[in-house]
């Protein structure tokens, strides 16, 4: 009983269902490494380092209304990936960069609201070549 109560702790409840995300899930998925250091990231809430961030990694400055602390709006991301024309190399990974985005905000790293995603994220994505 007391290893059936673990790996309900362990358990997700996705939309399609019920799952146990392991780390191989994570190298196969995701690419990240799962033997090195452990992610993490700086959690400030200054508007002009996430209006940087954004600048570099989309092209696109980030406004005010579509952060809120340390969050950036999910609808942010998705007019983005809407708008974007693909004609070339950097047009197509900013595509699948807000398409990440959207994943960590919504399937993987979702909150209650599911509006949103922390901008810690943002780093992971510079290296693209390294995460395809």
């Amino acid at each position: 009983m007391i290893e059936r109560w673990r790996l309900e702790t362990h358990t997700f409840y996705f939309r399609v269902g019920e799952s146990v995300v392991t780390l191989e899930d994570v190298v196969l998925i995701l690419g990240l490494p799962t033997n090195d250091f452990p992610v993490t990231g700086p959690t400030l809430s200054s508007y002009e380092v996430l209006e940087v961030e954004c600048l570099d990694q989309f092209g696109v400055a980030l406004r005010k209304a579509d952060c809120r602390g340390s969050f950036i709006k999910l609808t942010w991301f998705q007019a983005l990936k809407d708008r974007l024309v693909l004609v070339d190399d950097i047009q197509i990974q900013r595509y699948v960069k807000c398409h990440i985005m959207l994943l960590f905000g919504t399937v993987m790293f979702g909150d209650k609201s599911g509006a949103r995603v922390h901008w810690k994220f943002l780093p992971l994505l510079c290296n693209f070549a390294g995460i395809i």
